[in-house]
């Protein structure tokens, strides 16, 4: 099917709906074409999705036909075994000839010069580094947005826990769709339900039951993560990270300061940028993983904060695929590669590499013991301890955990907590320990990945460390900023020194704000919960769980502290 929108000074875009592209083994995949009247071959930009061509991203993107009318041709794919597109949908595994398929069959049409740009944010994302790690002959640039190139650790699981609310709340939505194409209708409705009332799902244990086998039936992969908990050859085959350092064509990373995928879209920059071979900008806003606006869990970030990424992607893919490469712009010389929003006082600040360079501040924690709940002891000082002092400790109970309070999930706010909130209701929790600074003389301004050295034990053979740092300002609401976790496999009561890397962040705690630390056991929805007996949280059964106690130690022979990378003014 094909239509023609003309408009303007005669200017119009041409749709064709419908294009089949054959894949090497025979399947084809559904596409929607947008292209400019101008019969000229020019270049092409490629979103491959597996939640409708038809709507190609539109919750973070303009739609195709702005591409269009600003100049590009526009592929939007259906992905193997989603929508009208052939074939059996198994997430990962097709996508990197796939992509390289469509690349390549872009290149031999009549409206392409040969010249592919890709674009697309999360899993569409994710296609594109899997495509490139192939290196189609005739991609020139590519836009992986809010994404990840290993779908293990910073995917499907983070610190060696569970992403519960994601993963349930992904594969429910994928299986809605895998049900309509099998004509089950009844079982497309129950996975909506649980869509719709999702803490039904998230508290049903053990995890690996959550659906029924009728359900079940249309994600299987969902058993294989459970079943696969390490980094292990099931990931390897489909992992993208080894690889992408070799990618040698420019590249601009979107990323979001609550988006579930940061670590992995700043590490796609870093490993790329390291590599030396293409151009690489990383640009860093204050955004959920969607939508990308001022206005973000309980922030308005301003005006600065708008989405304007269609207006940078046009840019970019201007530059890479339709300027003459190699030439340079003398009258707008490119700006540093590195945009980052500053939170707190609502900039963007630019640099040369992620991260930028910073002098280590180190805030010691302290308490008399009692550094539970806003009620307790716990302090955040720039002075060593120099004493002996009882530990602080934790209770945690997997059957009343630590509820999530935004944070960095996807992908709707309804299905699982993001974003900035006030953490004070569960910082009144005598099961969370607060350390919190003096009020702050001179703003400090942190941007890079914040450190935790932690003297940590617990009675328990496994356990869950979970902090937030968050921003205490003049109202006494207590936003979190960055965030950080590991699930510790044999814990035993000696002692242990954990080492852990917050989430990256840019933020300003500006003059009269505090610096707090906060410390839990858990953190559900966002996680699954730890049984704590050494048995895999996915198997847990209700009557399983057990309380756990942990010791957070801060003496003059075990020290904590936490090291904040600072950029002075």
């Amino acid at each position: 099917m094909s239509a023609k929108l003309t408009f303007g000074q005669g200017s119009g875009v041409e749709i064709r709906h419908d294009a089949w592209v054959p894949m090497r083994d025979g399947v084809e995949l559904a596409a929607d074409l947008y292209l400019p009247s101008e019969r000229t071959p020019g270049p092409t930009l490629l979103l491959r999705t597996p939640y409708g061509r038809r709507t190609a991203e539109m919750e973070g993107y303009a739609h195709p036909f702005w591409y269009a009318v600003n100049g590009f041709a526009v592929v939007s794919q259906d992905v193997r075994g989603r929508g009208d597109s052939g074939g059996v949908f198994a997430p990962f595994l097709s996508e990197a000839a796939d992509g390289y398929d469509t690349i390549e069959w872009i290149a031999d049409q009549p409206w392409s010069n040969g010249r592919v740009g890709t674009y697309g944010f999360s899993y569409p994302g994710a296609v594109q580094l899997l495509a490139a790690t192939l290196a189609p002959q005739h991609l020139t640039a590519m836009v992986p947005a809010m994404t990840a190139s290993c779908f293990h650790e910073g995917w499907t699981y983070r610190g060696g826990a569970l992403q519960l609310a994601f993963v349930l709340g992904w594969v429910a939505a994928l299986g809605v769709d895998t049900a309509l194409r099998a004509g089950d209708l009844d079982a497309a409705h129950r996975l909506e339900e649980l869509l719709y009332k999702p803490d039904l799902l998230y508290s049903r244990l053990p995890v690996r039951d959550a659906f029924s086998p009728q359900l079940e039936q249309y994600l299987p992969y969902y058993r294989d993560w459970l079943d696969h908990p390490d980094f292990d050859d099931y990931w390897r085959r489909i992992a993208a990270d080894q690889s992408v350092g070799a990618v040698t064509v420019p590249c601009l990373h979107i990323a979001g300061w609550y988006d579930t995928f940061l670590e992995g879209t700043v590490a796609n920059f870093v490993r790329m940028q390291e590599q030396g071979t293409a151009e690489q900008r990383l640009v860093i806003g204050p955004w959920l993983h969607m939508p990308w606006t001022q206005y973000v869990g309980a922030s308005d970030f301003g005006e600065a904060a708008r989405n304007f990424i269609d207006e940078e992607q046009l840019r970019f893919f201007r530059r890479h695929l339709i300027d003459e490469p190699g030439t340079p712009d003398v009258a707008n010389p490119p700006d540093p590669p590195v945009r980052v929003f500053l939170m707190g006082t609502d900039q963007w600040a630019s640099f040369e590499t992620w991260p930028p360079p910073a002098r280590p501040m180190s805030l010691y924690l302290h308490s008399d013991g009692r550094a539970n709940s806003l009620n307790g002891t716990g302090t955040l000082t720039e002075m060593e301890p120099l004493e002996d002092g009882p530990p602080d400790v934790i209770p945690a109970d997997p059957r009343i955990p630590v509820r999530s309070l935004g944070g960095r999930s996807c992908c709707s706010e309804d299905l699982a907590p993001m974003g900035p909130v006030d953490q004070r209701p569960q910082e009144s929790r005598n099961d969370v320990l607060v350390y919190t600074s003096v009020e702050l003389e001179h703003s400090v301004t942190v941007v890079g990945a914040p450190r935790l050295e932690l003297a940590f034990a617990t009675d328990s053979p496994s356990a869950d460390v979970f902090v937030h740092l968050t921003d205490v300002r003049p109202c006494g609401c207590s936003i979190n900023v960055a965030d950080g976790n590991v699930r510790l496999a044999d814990a035993s009561t000696s002692p242990t020194r954990i080492v852990l890397q917050l989430s990256p962040t840019g933020v300003v705690f500006e003059r009269g704000h505090r610096i707090r630390l906060n410390i839990a056991g858990s953190n559900f929805p966002l996680t699954d919960r730890n049984p704590h007996t050494g048995t895999g949280g996915a198997d847990a059964r209700p009557d399983e769980l057990r309380v756990a106690t942990h010791f957070v130690f801060h003496d003059a022979d075990r020290q904590s502290r936490l090291e904040l990378p600072v950029i002075d003014p």
